[in-house]
């Protein structure tokens, strides 16, 4: 039986690739034959990421997102040497927890550069011209968050909610050019970023003991969905938001 999820010679551009669900999106896009291109601010990160995928050619490039004018060199770059973009998807995300008596403008824009506008504006520089493949695939990695209320977690929230609010826009303003986009909302994955914001929680008296019936999902649960949705498998999922969260939401 042919494995239905098939990525040879794909270009997938990744960002956040550096460490968690972004490292496991690399590895197993790179497994299903993909030639992954790894965008993050941490270079020893993504040298981490590139030792773990499986054949060559593979690329990382050292960008910080949160300066979208550099982002144009960067698609245009990746699109002279590797030619069309198959898939895009936007794993970049940094977390925060304020109380509502200390939320300032600042803080939103901080985490909306990363979580929301690189997004958007990769998205767009993508997709100009003859950038990105007909019959491709954009996923951005959002969370539950942004259909569940978490005290002291404002700004995440909303950033996530943004994204998946944007690509219902994009999926009807992208499908006459056969371009796919959703997004996925895990629940509590076991990423360093995850443990990360639950250790700050307790100190804030956020929620410390959220439990999943079915567990914590692993991050390469959500990167075999990524390449599920990267591939011709699915040919018609677009401008939806799949959970996965262990039953969290139910």
């Amino acid at each position: 039986m042919d494995n239905i999820i098939n990525l040879k010679d794909k270009v997938i551009v990744i960002t956040g690739a550096a460490s968690g669900i972004g490292r496991e999106v690399a590895i197993v896009t790179s497994l299903q034959g993909a030639r992954v291109i790894m965008l993050d601010i941490s270079q020893e990160g993504l040298d981490k990421t590139l030792s773990l995928l499986s054949g060559e050619k593979h690329c990382r490039i050292i960008t910080n997102l949160a300066n979208l004018n550099e982002l144009s060199d960067v698609v245009n770059g990746i699109v002279l040497k590797y030619g069309s973009i198959d898939g895009l998807v936007h794993c970049a995300g940094i977390s925060s927890r304020k109380p509502l008596n200390v939320l300032k403008k600042e803080g939103f824009d901080n985490l909306m550069d990363v979580n929301f506008y690189s997004f958007v504006e990769l998205v767009k520089l993508a997709t100009k011209k003859n950038n990105f493949a007909c019959g491709g695939s954009i996923v951005a990695i959002s969370s539950v968050s942004s259909i569940k209320g978490y005290k002291a977690k404002t700004e995440y929230c909303v950033s996530k909610a943004a994204l998946d609010a944007a690509v219902r826009c994009f999926a009807q303003e992208l499908i006459h050019k056969n371009i796919r986009v959703n997004t996925i909302m895990p629940g509590v994955v076991d990423t360093p970023m995850a443990l990360n914001a639950r250790i700050i929680s307790q100190t804030v008296g956020g929620e410390t003991n959220e439990q999943q019936p079915l567990g914590n999902t692993q991050p390469r649960e959500i990167a075999n969905l990524v390449a599920f949705l990267l591939s011709d498998a699915t040919n018609t999922i677009t401008g939806t938001s799949i959970r996965i969260d262990g039953g969290l939401c139910m």
